[in-house]
């Protein structure tokens, strides 16, 4: 800007023209100028077209931005209305003395695609669907699946099918493209609207220039006449741009140029402008914030007369709104001037973009045809009637022929929705009917009624009737217009048999029992259930194999169970014995022996006075056991007195040998110290919590398993 103290004569004239204007026009308020740009909805089918609105001039305050459609009527307070469907609105803002209206601002959808129009068909017909609209690739599906709709033609804009039934056929596009440009006024053709800046607008800069300020413009020098003449607005023909003078001053915290923006939450934009540089030596440095994050830093081109374009990539995360704001970060007075045009936000749209038509298919009628009965090989056939019983017309093929069995194809004629019909006229050879064989049945079984028809389809009767007590033959009579001549079936009766068997010896509990025979004495064979049991007695039956005229038998095996017994040992008050229990043991035979196994006794219980090895033999019934036992220790006396020092002799109270339910300890203040139930040989002189008792003489008293008790005193000596 050092280039205008070289006209200082212009300035004062300028001042002067400025200030008599002024004095002219200080009671005039500039008109209310209203000012929009739109954007039209990115998909056919959705309601996310915009209108931004600005106003200019008039008398502060506004009232709220108001859009109609000649239904519904909205307000916005920064003029920012979004997520309109296609339609045709009024824009208005009024102020204190006048209202701005714009009419028929047009929101248009985009177009979607023509797909042809439904038809009907006759079944497996040919049909071309056809599909306009759309730039890229097409996919066709049908609902229900048709066949020949395949890989080769359902990405065809005109595809040939032939559906079977009724059918719903779909196709889909894909649209990828940038949206429209979010940005209101961002060519700058509506002038000095649409943004916010906190910069100074001038319309025109003078032969002074002015810091701080800017002004939209066609060309830079006619904004300030000293700027370069080649520095035009961006974009070709009569359009605008905005010239800037750079600021000196806050730090390069001034805003140039901002606008807010409805986005919507987890999408990526593109954020772009071009720039110039319209002086030098010093080149703008351009910060691009949105919502007050920096996404990018750029300097302005190094040479005067140059376009940029600048590109950044955005993505919104959890915002609604893009509160967009650029600042020049250079403050030198020296050059610092630069132009913005084109101001561009936008986003990748894909739209899926969907048609159907519907295809309905006339089944084709089968011709029906009353069926001709079969007749017999060389018997004359009329002709079949050339119009269906359900008036299809057409001809038959190939020929009659009455000497085999022959299938005849009707063939409708042309233009009937019909499908081919068929006729089968069974011509039968003269045959002998044949039958299964009917197994020999045991005298008085069930004998179900012979066939009616032969193996070879031959129908008739069967005489005479039905005996299951003797072997008899009886024949088939055919039916009258059957091709068949009689037939013979012998059936025979056997007569019944009981199965016998040998009787089976008992045998003790666990003993080996051979296998029963499976065929009996009388030849009969079979099988047995249950299985063998060797441990009790058993019946067992005989169930004759299939086929074989004979009844069920039994047999019964008889089974001893050894006696099952235990020998217990222990002391009854005053004698150790040795006592047997157990099942069997009421009427079993006792032999008790020594460990020389020398018989020493015959009861169920023994008293012994030594220790040793011993064993009981129980037999009952022929079946014997023997068992052995140890006997270790017979002692029956309670012990006078205990010396627990770890010696190993006398250090606990033993009484294992009694059966003691409880034990019982006091001192000679009659005051308990040590008790235990089922009590064995666990007291070693110290008291229930462990501690250990002064030596002395204690009281106790013993509870037996018999119910007796005994009491008594023991000393205790260390």
């Amino acid at each position: 800007m050092k280039k205008i103290a070289t006209y200082l004569f212009l300035i004062l004239s300028v001042i002067s023209y400025s200030e008599n204007t002024f004095n002219k026009n200080t009671n005039l308020p500039p008109a209310l100028v209203l000012s929009y740009s739109s954007t039209n909805p990115t998909c056919p089918g959705l309601n996310n077209g915009a209108i931004y609105g600005s106003v200019t001039g008039g008398s502060l305050p506004y009232s709220n931005f108001s859009l109609s459609n000649g239904t519904t009527i909205l307000t916005s307070a920064n003029g920012t209305f979004a997520n309109l469907a296609p339609g045709t609105y009024i824009l208005s803002v009024s102020d204190a003395f006048s209202t701005a209206s714009s009419s028929n601002i047009i929101i248009i959808a985009p177009s979607d695609l023509t797909i042809s129009l439904p038809t009907t068909v006759c079944s497996g017909t040919l049909t071309t669907l056809s599909i306009s609209g759309s730039s890229t690739s097409y996919l066709w599906t049908a609902n229900p699946p048709d066949s020949s709709l395949n890989n080769l033609n359902n990405s065809s804009a005109s595809p040939t099918v032939s559906p079977l039934t009724t059918t719903t056929y779909t196709v889909t596009s894909i649209s990828n493209s940038p949206s429209p440009n979010m940005v209101s006024n961002g060519n700058f053709s509506l002038g000095n609207t649409g943004f916010t800046s906190d910069y100074q607008y001038i319309s025109n800069a003078g032969t002074s220039g002015v810091q701080r300020a800017y002004g939209v413009v066609t060309t830079a020098a006619s904004w300030f006449q000293f700027f370069p003449s080649c520095n035009i607005e961006h974009t070709t023909g009569t359009g605008k741009m905005m010239v800037i003078d750079g600021s000196t001053i806050n730090a390069g915290t001034d805003k140039v140029w901002g606008q807010s923006i409805t986005v919507q939450p987890n999408t990526t934009y593109t954020f772009s402008y071009w720039v110039q540089t319209v002086a030098l030596p010093n080149q703008a440095n351009i910060e691009v914030k949105i919502n007050g994050v920096i996404i990018g830093t750029d300097l302005a081109p190094s040479a005067e007369c140059s376009w940029s374009l600048r590109t950044y990539s955005w993505f919104s995360g959890t915002a609604t709104s893009a509160q967009i704001a650029l600042y020049d970060k250079e403050v030198s007075s020296g050059g610092n001037d630069f132009s913005l045009d084109d101001i561009s936000f936008t986003t990748n749209v894909v739209c899926n973009l969907s048609k159907t038509v519907l295809i309905t298919v006339t089944p084709r009628t089968i011709p029906t045809f009353n069926s001709v009965n079969p007749v017999c090989a060389g018997v004359s056939l009329s002709a079949l009637p050339t119009n269906s019983n359900n008036s299809i017309t057409g001809t038959w093929s190939p020929i009659l022929n009455n000497s085999a069995t022959t299938t005849y194809t009707f063939a409708p004629a042309a233009g009937q929705c019909a499908s081919n019909g068929s006729l089968t006229i069974t011509v039968n050879p003269i045959v002998t009917p044949s039958f299964t064989a009917v197994n020999p049945i045991c005298s008085g079984s069930n004998l179900s009624a012979l066939p009616t028809t032969s193996n070879n389809l031959i129908t008739g009767t069967w005489s005479p009737i039905l005996n299951n007590l003797t072997t008899t033959t009886y024949t088939f009579a055919p039916a009258t217009g059957e091709c068949a001549s009689n037939g013979l079936m012998s059936i025979t009766v056997n007569p019944n048999v009981t199965p016998t068997f040998t009787a089976v010896n008992p045998i003790c509990s666990g003993a080996t029992l051979s296998a029963l025979p499976t065929i009996s004495n009388n030849f009969i064979s079979g099988n047995w259930s249950p299985a063998l049991d060797n441990s009790t007695t058993t019946n067992y039956t005989f169930i004759p194999n299939l086929g074989q005229c004979s009844s069920n038998a039994t047999l019964t095996i008889n089974v001893t169970p050894f006696p099952q017994f235990s020998i217990t040992q222990g002391c009854d008050g005053t004698d150790f014995v040795l006592i047997a229990t157990g099942i069997g043991t009421s009427n079993a035979n006792y032999t008790w022996f020594d460990n020389l196994h020398q018989n020493i006794g015959a009861t169920s219980s023994l008293i012994i006075t030594n220790s040793g090895n011993y064993s009981l033999e129980l037999s009952n019934n022929g079946c014997s056991e023997e068992k052995p036992i140890t006997v270790s220790n017979i002692l029956c006396s309670v012990p006078k007195g205990i010396s627990p020092n770890g010696d190993g002799d006398n250090d606990t109270f033993d009484l294992s040998n009694l059966n003691v339910q409880k034990l019982q300890i006091f001192n000679r203040y009659g005051s308990e110290v040590y008790s235990k139930s089922n009590y064995s040989n666990e007291w070693n002189g110290n008291s229930n919590s462990g501690e250990n008792l002064p030596d002395g003489t204690y009281y106790y008293i013993i509870q037996f398993a018999n119910g007796r008790n005994k009491s008594g005193w023991i000393y205790r000596n260390q």
